[in-house]
């Protein structure tokens, strides 16, 4: 199930507080406090205002159906859905990403590393140039770009 609601966080009507979140456990029991956990990890209490979006079947809420109501006014069911948590989700994207970028530096090989080292070296030597210091290169900023061993280690 989908919802809308607008977060706690803002202003009330502030349209950067609309959040819409996927219903990942309903827990209907009297004591609880927060029946619901949604994919976002906010907090949504009994009191606050939210709508339907997408019902338990899939179909698209609209009309009546669709309401911006209290959520102690729904019939809660227990229940769970199984879906990531949006940071889980995000967290899995950047490790992905850090995996493929060695990947493709490992393909290219030591050739272009090489040419990156000689561009560093230019432009450090450029750079003492242009600021009319008589500042020499020093061997340490050759030494921050990263040689074929330290991609192989990895």
């Amino acid at each position: 199930m989908e919802i809308a609601y607008y977060s706690w966080a803002f202003v009330t009507g502030d349209p950067r507080g609309y959040r819409e979140s996927v219903v990942l456990r309903v827990d209907s029991s009297p004591t609880e406090g927060t029946p619901i956990q949604v994919d976002k990890g906010e907090v949504v209490p009994l009191t606050m205002k939210l709508k339907r979006l997408v019902d338990h079947t899939g179909h698209h809420c609209t009309g009546e159906e669709a309401k911006w109501r209290n959520l102690r006014t729904f019939r809660l069911v227990d229940g769970t859905y199984d879906a990531p948590m949006r940071s889980s989700a995000f967290n899995r994207a950047v490790q992905d990403a850090i995996a493929d970028a060695f990947a493709y530096a490992r393909r290219l090989g030591g050739q272009e590393r090489e040419d990156l080292v000689e561009n560093a070296a230019t432009g450090s030597a450029l750079l003492a140039e242009q600021t009319g210091n008589d500042v020499s290169m020093s061997s340490t900023s050759v030494a921050l770009v990263p040689t074929v061993a330290a991609y192989d280690a990895v």
